[in-house]
């Protein structure tokens, strides 16, 4: 709030009293005057003109000397209204500030007020952080689990993907044979030529002697043939009677038992070698392709004994 300054005022108006007693004065000195000069007796000789000029003059001086006067009064009224409509002013300012200092106050209160109320309930903020907290613990145990879950799906997967190479291994191994390969001994006996295919038993004579039906012969030149066995022709290996009849008679023959092994037959080939064994005779064998056509002739060689 602004400070009044009091000095300037209060030296306007005691120059303002001054003047005005000084007038005063002068007006009051100049009335005595003038009743002196009227009881007086004029000196005799003294010309009328003379005192009727000094009258005017005096009376000239006694008007010039009121009206200054009222001016100064005026001026001095003038100054007071002045200095009062100043001091209302002063005065309204120095509410407005107080109201503007209350309004302040009243606001810095409500505002210490609503940041009291919002952390008046401290309790009520930890509960609300422990559930967040909760639930940020619960989403991590979900995703843990679910981890879990994958990796042992992972580990399953896994395992069934290794047994199925186990079985792809022993699939593969049906169709693998494996032997050693001693120095092959002179051919002394007649080959008794037998095809081993679609994991049947296809022999090129039956036990009587005769062309197996089981197999097509092409014939070709120079009593050259192609021998093509036919699917579910050819005696299946699980019929040992009908083998071990067919081995019997090679026996008699005094032969020994030629191969001729494809790759679907592998396990026709355990098989009957065990009972080629199993009638005491020797063997040979040798493995060709899936597609491939033997082909027979008077010239040709077969494989010979182990």
């Amino acid at each position: 709030m602004r400070k009044l300054r009091p000095n300037s005022d209060q030296s306007l108006d005691l120059l303002l009293d001054t003047l005005c007693n000084m007038f005063g004065g002068i007006i009051l000195i100049s009335c005595l005057l003038a009743l002196l000069t009227s009881h007086k007796t004029a000196p005799a000789g003294a010309p009328t003109e003379l005192s009727e000029t000094q009258g005017r003059l005096l009376a000239e001086r006694i008007d010039a000397a009121k009206s200054e006067l009222a001016g100064l009064q005026k001026l001095s009224e003038k100054k007071k209204d002045s200095g009062q409509d100043k001091l209302q002013t002063l005065v309204q300012e120095r509410n407005e500030l107080q109201a503007t200092q209350d309004r302040l106050r009243k606001e810095q209160s409500a505002q210490m007020n609503a940041d009291s109320g919002t952390s008046e309930d401290p309790a009520g903020d930890i509960t609300e952080l422990r559930s967040e907290v909760k639930a940020l613990d619960q989403r991590h145990a979900d995703a843990k689990a679910r981890k879990e879950a994958a990796d042992k799906k992972a580990r399953d997967l896994a395992a069934q993907i290794q047994s199925l190479r186990n079985k792809i291994t022993a699939e593969d191994e049906k169709h693998v044979e494996h032997v050693r390969f001693p120095k092959e001994r002179a051919i002394t006996k007649s080959p008794l030529n037998v095809l081993l295919k679609y994991g049947a038993i296809y022999p090129m004579q039956d036990a009587s002697g005769e062309h197996f039906s089981g197999i097509t012969r092409v014939m070709k030149d120079n009593e050259e043939f192609e021998a093509i066995p036919k699917k579910s022709e050819g005696i299946p290996i699980s019929d040992t009677a009908a083998a071990r009849r067919l081995l019997a008679s090679y026996k008699r023959w005094g032969g020994y038992v030629s191969l001729y092994v494809y790759p679907d037959s592998f396990e026709a080939f355990r098989a009957f070698k065990a009972l080629i064994i199993e009638a005491g005779l020797d063997y040979g064998f040798d493995v060709y392709p899936e597609h491939f056509i033997i082909t027979f002739s008077p010239k040709g060689t077969s494989p010979a004994p182990l």
